[in-house]
């Protein structure tokens, strides 16, 4: 494929920045025959970047990186809560989106965004643990905190780590259809689909063994997984409601 075609993807390293999240992006849409895209890693300025976790990154693109991308990832970084990212990076940060590019954060990545002013007056998430600090040093954006991703359009936000392989698949999805999705998951040995509203985390283990009520039906289920499952089908064979059945099933499994 000319590289004319390929969608510009570019990675933003702030100091203290978390090797997961710095890494998702940049190998879903690594360049590949089956992947119209082309990644750079860039930072404030070409060079050293101090990280989080004990690595470091040397990257070598600087901001100019941004005024070049179709999509800017911010993956998460260390003590968001403690300053706001440089002036200059926001101001890029801002002058990307102006020109038309998607900007998406991954867990606490989602700070630096709030610095720019964008996520005022939308939904947005990050990390759990961070989420109360996020809502109070921002008040204007609608933090909700229960759910994995948030797409705002041309403003997207995601919780922890693993969430941003969901986000990723999930854009990948809009840009290229699902069998696109379905095939990078594969390569990451990921699941190829969960929600964006879907919970951060259950707040207990799930229990062993698992509920006997309906242990048929999970075992009628398991034996038919290349049919359509819905809630209601499952209710119908449990017998039950469909609104017991899904508050059960949580109770059973987590």
């Amino acid at each position: 494929m000319p590289s004319s075609r390929f969608r510009r993807v570019a990675v933003l390293v702030l100091e203290g920045a978390k090797p997961l999240d710095v890494g998702i992006p940049a190998q879903v849409f690594t360049t590949r025959a089956s992947m119209p895209y082309e990644v750079r890693v860039c930072g404030a300025a070409p060079g050293l970047v101090t990280g989080g976790d004990g690595l470091s990154y040397h990257v070598a693109h600087g901001l100019e990186a941004l005024e070049w991308a179709d999509v800017v990832f911010v993956p998460g970084y260390r003590f968001p809560d403690r300053e706001d990212p440089p002036e200059r990076v926001v101001a890029a940060l801002v002058a990307a989106h102006e020109r038309g590019a998607r900007l998406a954060a991954i867990s606490t990545g989602a700070f630096a965004l709030a610095a720019t002013g964008l996520l005022d007056g939308r939904r947005a998430t990050t990390h759990w643990h961070y989420a109360r600090a996020l809502a109070a040093r921002y008040p204007l954006i609608r933090v909700d905190e229960n759910v994995l991703f948030v797409d705002e359009g041309s403003v997207l936000t995601s919780a922890g780590a693993a969430s941003g392989i969901d986000l990723c698949l999930h854009m990948l999805r809009g840009e290229l259809g699902v069998a696109a999705s379905n095939h990078a998951a594969r390569r990451l040995v990921a699941a190829p689909y969960r929600s964006g509203g879907q919970a951060q985390y259950v707040p207990r283990s799930v229990p062993e063994p698992l509920g006997e009520r309906f242990a048929a039906t999970r075992e009628w289920a398991l034996h038919r997984l290349g049919e359509p499952l819905s809630l209601e089908a499952l209710a119908r064979h449990a017998a039950v409601s469909p609104r017991t059945f899904s508050r059960r099933f949580a109770e059973d499994t987590g």
